[in-house]
């Protein structure tokens, strides 16, 4: 097996996957660590598949690049299909607008070697906005997948439901494989439906199975947040996809 998988679940993300690998690819301090990149097409409509192969085509990089398309349509889906084709011990999931720090692969790797009993550990989501934030726009900020949780590595209290999103999240293969069921519950966002819930399924699992889920300062991505995701309108539905 490799050490690490980055695992990009995307949907017609032809647009924000390159900023991603390029990410990726000016990753530092990762001479001694095994990975790959897979990505994972779920059931896109625009041109990702063509990109990605284009990419393929060009790859001159030591770690892998490699491709999936995943039909059923959810979040939770193209999760678990990452998860059947990763070869990392770790898998780290980033959403194809969530952009890694330049060590966010080393600093994961290197918090799984110090807590071996992590199950699951997510880091620092920053907000990169394209236009100035509303005002006390912090009280509502987790809704977007922001977590500023301090500078301090802390257990989650999966039993008060206090879990990390998925958007920048880090699994020991081995839990998810031993603990989580071939067949998610809650798929995830789709077209005309913001019920929320997919991210957190999973982790309750790995909790139930003896896992810790921990929080890594140490690592920070930063989730692009475009203008309309800042409108009213949208930010009530994710709102009344988490229950409120």
């Amino acid at each position: 097996m490799l050490d690490f998988t980055v695992a990009i679940p995307t949907y017609n993300g032809v647009n924000r996957l390159p900023q991603v690998l390029e990410k990726l690819c000016s990753q530092t301090e990762i001479e001694n660590i095994s990975w790959e990149i897979i990505i994972v097409d779920n059931n896109s409509k625009d041109d990702t598949e063509k990109v990605i192969k284009d990419y393929q085509s060009r790859w001159n990089f030591s770690f892998p690049l490699r491709y999936f398309f995943e039909a059923k349509q959810g979040a939770a889906f193209a999760r678990l299909k990452a998860v059947r084709e990763a070869e990392g011990e770790l898998i780290g999931f980033l959403d194809d607008d969530n952009l890694p720090d330049y060590n966010w692969i080393f600093a994961a790797y290197e918090f799984a070697q110090t807590h071996p009993k992590a199950g699951a550990f997510s880091g620092q989501i920053h907000g990169d906005f394209e236009v100035e934030p509303p005002e006390n726009f912090e009280k509502i900020q987790q809704f977007l997948a922001i977590r500023e949780h301090g500078s301090e590595p802390r257990l989650f209290n999966p039993d008060n439901l206090q879990l990390p999103p998925a958007a920048a999240l880090v699994i020991r293969q081995k839990a998810w494989n031993k603990s989580v069921p071939l067949r998610p519950n809650l798929t995830g966002k789709l077209p005309g439906l913001m019920i929320q819930g997919d991210d957190y399924e999973p982790l309750l699992y790995i909790h139930k199975a003896g896992w810790e889920i921990w929080y890594n300062p140490a690592m920070h991505t930063y989730h692009q947040i475009p203008k309309w995701r800042l409108e009213r309108e949208y930010l009530i539905s994710i709102a009344r996809g988490c229950g409120l």
